[in-house]
């Protein structure tokens, strides 16, 4: 087999209705996994699993309930055992000084990408130690995780908390075989960026990437798919940054 095969594996994608998720689901489909894709909106979710083919199913989540995510991820392993768990699921709604937020949108940010993100890679782990196979983990991050970018600062500081919790989770898990790896994007065009990037800052935003383009959801795939696959398997604890440069400014 390829080692880039994932032929009779099967995958969980959070927040994968759209957008970077859906893109990472494609590509894991594409490479032979069966995926489930779960989402908060029934509607979307159900027409982004129709779209994507026989070997997709949705399941809705939400990521900011920890019980919600225990249901679903127990719903999956229901169908059988699960190789890989993709959290993608996140949101960033406020683009603002870290002075002019309010502790509701604070909560808000961090019980989706952090909390969301922790309680999902526990639920996943501990049914992969029950069933003593192996498994990957890949958080998607952000390069606001590494670099600091300005009116980011919630979502960058729960970004930068996944990074930490991938690399723990990677150093306790590593001897149960369950690898645990970050992906951190950069300015990705997608829906969940359009507003933005058509507002005044778009164009500094844009100026500020070395490589002078956007990514698209392809682009952050390709990386899902390596650290899913079996050409990835020493690697565990890695945050694998794709900004097209922007890191380096």
């Amino acid at each position: 087999m390829h080692p880039f095969s994932l032929e009779g594996k099967t995958a969980i994608v959070t927040g994968g209705s759209r957008g970077i998720g859906y893109g990472i689901a494609r590509g894991l489909i594409d490479a032979g996994a069966r995926v489930i894709i779960t989402a908060r909106g029934e509607r979307p979710l159900n027409e982004a699993a129709a779209s994507l083919g026989a070997n997709c199913i949705a399941r809705t989540c939400d990521n900011a309930d920890p019980a919600a995510i225990a249901a679903m991820v127990e719903s999956a392993w229901q169908l059988g055992p699960v190789d890989i768990l993709v959290n993608n699921a996140g949101i960033s709604p406020y683009y603002k000084r870290v002075e002019h937020v309010t502790v509701e949108e604070w909560d808000s940010v961090v019980d989706v990408n952090l909390r969301g993100t922790y309680f999902a890679s526990v639920e996943f782990a501990k049914r992969a130690f029950d069933a003593g196979t192996s498994a990957s983990i890949i958080n998607v991050s952000s390069v606001s995780g590494v670099v600091p970018l300005a009116r980011l600062g919630v979502y960058a500081a729960t970004k930068a908390g996944v990074q930490q919790l991938t690399k723990v989770m990677a150093l306790e898990w590593a001897d149960r075989n369950v690898r645990v790896n970050a992906i951190a994007p950069g300015w990705v065009e997608t829906d969940f960026t359009g507003d933005l990037f058509a507002s005044r800052h778009g164009e500094s935003l844009r100026a500020d990437v070395p490589m002078g383009r956007l990514a698209t959801p392809e682009d952050i795939a390709g990386a899902a798919v390596w650290l899913a696959s079996d050409a990835a398997s020493y690697v565990t604890g890695s945050i694998v940054v794709i900004d097209g440069g922007r890191q380096l400014r």
